[in-house]
């Protein structure tokens, strides 16, 4: 898997010839005392700053065993070492958790992906569910940027909840589904919209290229779905997904929509279309995350 140390090892290289144009902000922060052991849990890492983005999403299983979501890394200035801008190839393995004895704020995930050299992420909570795993005990930004992640761990409710909506739509024509995120926090939530695999269910006749944008109530965008099966990098955590919330499994290389997304509690529409006329189906899933 991607190592998490990318943006600490590029800023550094990097830090000489920009010094002197660089302003910091730098801001502290309280510190709490990370769980004793990590439950099953979503967590989302992210890296931002004026020269590269990194952006990674593992899910974490009871048994110590982690799957990845997603990987991306990009950057404008190409650096030895490091990897090509775009989404990273996922990977699947065990982990151990532990909390440093000299910090309760700070915990350690290592990870055996079987394939290499072990890799780890420090976590230094700012809160319960949230903090830094770059910058210890503060955020740094401007020209550094900011390392964040946020964990989401599994709800008390049994499984997922699920809304659908199957429609015939006319060449050109679109149609609107609405669903609602009944939480005390961010949920993630799994869109799909689906055509060529309806084909597996006896559907004749199906729309090709079907595709959706999210909206809040306000009408703001959310998001717009791509296609599940462009990015080979991202197939494996897209089926892993689809497993876990029970949805059915998509054609192999089919061309149909899906946008993965947290989302806070409230109502949603999604307004989907297609590239020709006929049965579409589009779905919301809100994953026990």
């Amino acid at each position: 898997m991607p190592k998490p140390m990318f943006a600490m090892r590029f800023n550094k290289r990097s830090l000489g010839p920009l010094a002197a144009a660089m302003t910091l902000v730098v801001q502290c922060y309280s510190q709490v005392a990370a769980p004793a052991s990590l439950p099953p849990c979503l967590i989302q890492y992210s890296f931002s700053s004026t020269i590269q983005i990194t952006s990674r999403l593992l899910l974490y299983n009871s048994d110590q065993t982690y799957i990845e979501i997603n990987s991306y890394y990009s950057s404008p200035i190409p650096v030895s070492g490091e990897p090509n801008p775009g989404t990273n190839p996922t990977s699947t393995g065990t982990f151990t958790y532990a909390v440093d004895p000299q910090n309760s704020a700070h915990a350690t995930i290592v990870y055996d992906s079987g394939k290499g050299p072990l890799q780890n992420d420090e976590l230094y909570f700012l809160t319960p569910n949230s903090g830094s795993n770059e910058f210890p005990p503060f955020q740094v930004e401007a020209f550094f940027g900011s390392a964040a992640f946020t964990l989401y761990p599994r709800q008390t409710t049994n499984g997922a909840c699920n809304v659908s909506n199957l429609c015939q739509l006319v060449t050109a024509g679109t149609g609107t589904c609405g669903f609602v995120v009944q939480s005390g926090g961010p949920r993630w939530v799994l869109l799909r919209a689906i055509g060529a695999s309806l084909r597996n269910f006896g559907v004749s006749v199906t729309v090709s290229s079907p595709s959706f944008t999210a909206y809040n109530s306000t009408q703001a965008i959310l998001g717009t779905s791509s296609v599940w099966s462009a990015d080979p990098n991202l197939v494996s955590g897209y089926e892993t997904i689809f497993s876990l919330v029970g949805a059915f499994p998509l054609s192999s290389g089919s061309d149909e929509g899906v946008l993965l997304v947290p989302l806070n509690p409230g109502a949603y529409t999604a307004q989907f279309k297609a590239g020709s006329a006929g049965t579409i189906l589009f779905e919301a899933y809100i994953l026990p995350f």
